[in-house]
């Protein structure tokens, strides 16, 4: 049974999203279940240190840049035997309390998560949404999807509404080093993963990804690209064996059918804007991944 937990998070210029945030987090997550509440600020200029104190967390300075020196930095003020980590703007659901944290009973679970879902659009959202139908974890692939059980194997698991043992996050080296911020939950699945360990996700628990619109999916999705292949080698390096789930032409290809693919799922979902989005959003993937070189 989980008793006090420390709750972590790490911010930069949050001011709008923060509040409702943590507003959210206090009342989902009981108060006698938190020990300390603690950010790690990436040097905002705004007024996320007042709203954060505000609300009862501790500010501490990032005195690196980025969300691996963040998370870590975090990670060093962490005294209880569980922890809980947030991005800033990640509005938890009401449920994520009692469904996900009796995962850690078991002693080979190591991390536990929910889902989170864009807020806005809505045809990013029904993409999200029916995309995790269909990837619900490897045991769930279609036979037809057996090829992208490693897309399957990292749904879900982020760092931005997650339970963790913290003994675990420290023996395999605490959050992974990256240069940039995307990968460091992946390859942290992988860790736990390769070291006997298992990181749970209740897919029934949907919290909210607050969004700004289609042109910030859009260039996430291009910026997310443009770190794959580094991302997979660090990956292979924790593995020593695992291949690229994806290769060049596969992306190339998956652009060339994104029309149709984008048709069927609009019909699927009854969700006419996918007809563009969803070619859109493998357009600026594929940007990305030849600007990477």
């Amino acid at each position: 049974m989980v008793g006090k937990v420390d709750l972590v998070m790490w911010t930069y210029n949050g001011a709008a999203t923060l509040p409702a945030v943590l507003k959210r987090i206090n009342q989902v997550i009981p108060p006698t279940a938190v020990n300390k509440k603690i950010i790690s600020d990436d040097h905002s200029t705004d007024n996320t240190h007042q709203i954060a104190e505000n609300h009862g967390w501790t500010v501490i300075l990032n005195k690196g840049k980025g969300i691996s020196d963040n998370a870590n930095n975090a990670l060093k003020h962490v005294e209880t035997e569980f922890f809980v980590s947030f991005e800033q703007d990640l509005l938890l659901a009401p449920d994520w309390w009692s469904k996900v944290t009796h995962a850690l009973d078991d002693p080979k679970v190591a991390a536990a998560s929910g889902m989170r879902f864009a807020d806005q659009p809505r045809g990013v959202r029904k993409l999200q949404l029916y995309v995790a139908k269909k990837y619900r974890g490897k045991a769930q692939l279609d036979s037809w999807l057996r090829g992208r059980e490693m897309a399957a194997f990292t749904l879900g698991k982020t760092l931005d509404n997650t339970i963790y043992r913290t003994r675990v996050v420290r023996e395999v080296g605490g959050f992974p080093n990256f240069s940039f911020g995307t990968g460091v939950d992946t390859l942290l699945a992988y860790e736990i993963n390769e070291h006997g360990y298992q990181w749970f996700v209740d897919y029934s628990v949907q919290s909210l990804h607050l969004r700004q619109g289609l042109k910030q999916e859009l260039n996430h999705q291009f910026w997310y690209a443009k770190q794959l292949p580094e991302m997979w080698r660090k990956i292979k390096e924790v593995t020593h064996k695992q291949a690229p789930p994806v290769t060049k032409f596969g992306v190339i290809y998956r652009f060339f059918m994104s029309p149709f693919t984008g048709l069927f799922m609009a019909y699927k979902t009854r969700e006419p804007t996918l007809a563009y989005v969803h070619p859109l959003i493998r357009l600026y993937y594929l940007r990305g991944y030849l600007a990477s070189g």
